[in-house]
C-alpha cells in the first residue's frame, strides 16, 4: 500500500483513510477537522506497517469504495475506536458485479478510466498508471471477502453508478445504512470529518 499523509501534526487522534480504485485526494484533503489524516491507496499490496498508528491515542477508521474491502481484512489487527465504511462493501466484485468488475479489467484503457470516473463522480485521474491500476484490480479479485459485520456504520449513495443501491442493501445483510442523496463520491456533500465520523 502507498501512505500519504496529509495531516501530521502529532494529534492524539487519527483519520486513516482506506481510499478508493482510482479515487484522487484533494477532494478528501478538503474535509475540515484538527485530526491528523493518513490516507492509504494502491491494494496491490496489502502489507500494513503499524509504525502509522504508534503516536495516536484514537483512531477513526474511515474506507471508501474499493478500500472497504481492505479495511475490512485489517480490521481484526487494527481496533479502531470507530470504523465506518463508505459507498463499498467487503465483497466489492459481487457487489458491483462480477462481468462488470471482470470487464473493468479487460477493457481498462485511458478512455474507459475516463468513463469510470464520470460514473463514478470522480476527478479524472490525472497520468494514471493504467499497469498498476489492472494490477490491482486483479489481485483485489483473489482476496476472501471480509465479514461485514465489522464496521460501526455505513454510509452508501442513492444515486450510485458503482456499487448501486439495491446491491448495497443486500451486501450489508440487514444492517443499518445511512444513506445520502449523492453518486458514487459522496464527499463534496461534506464539509467536515465529524460529519462522517459521528
Amino acid at each position: 500500500m502507498q501512505a500519504h499523509w496529509i495531516k501530521q501534526r502529532g494529534h492524539a487522534h487519527l483519520v486513516l483513510f482506506y481510499s478508493g480504485w482510482a479515487t484522487e485526494t484533494a477532494e478528501i484533503a478538503r474535509l475540515a477537522g484538527d485530526s491528523d489524516l493518513l490516507i492509504l491507496s494502491d491494494y496491490r499490496d496489502e502489507t500494513f506497517d503499524p509504525a502509522w498508528l504508534q503516536r495516536h491515542d484514537r483512531v477513526t477508521l474511515v474506507a471508501y469504495s474499493m478500500g472497504v474491502a481492505v479495511a475490512a481484512r485489517h480490521l481484526g489487527n487494527l481496533r479502531p475506536d470507530r470504523a465506518i465504511a463508505i459507498c463499498g462493501s467487503t465483497d466489492p466484485r459481487l457487489t458491483i458485479g462480477e462481468d462488470i468488475y471482470d470487464g473493468t479489467i479487460v477493457g481498462l484503457d485511458l478512455r474507459s478510466l475516463a468513463r469510470f470516473a464520470r460514473r463514478a463522480g470522480l476527478p479524472k485521474p490525472q497520468a494514471p498508471d493504467l499497469a498498476a491500476l489492472g494490477d490491482e484490480l486483479r489481485a483485489l479479485k483473489t482476496r476472501p471477502a471480509a465479514s461485514p459485520c465489522v464496521f460501526d456504520r455505513i454510509i452508501a449513495a442513492r444515486k450510485d453508478r458503482i456499487f448501486p443501491a439495491d446491491a448495497m442493501t443486500a451486501a450489508w445483510q440487514g444492517r443499518p445504512i445511512d444513506w445520502v442523496d449523492t453518486g458514487h463520491f459522496p464527499f463534496g456533500h461534506w464539509q467536515d470529518w465529524q460529519e462522517i465520523t459521528r
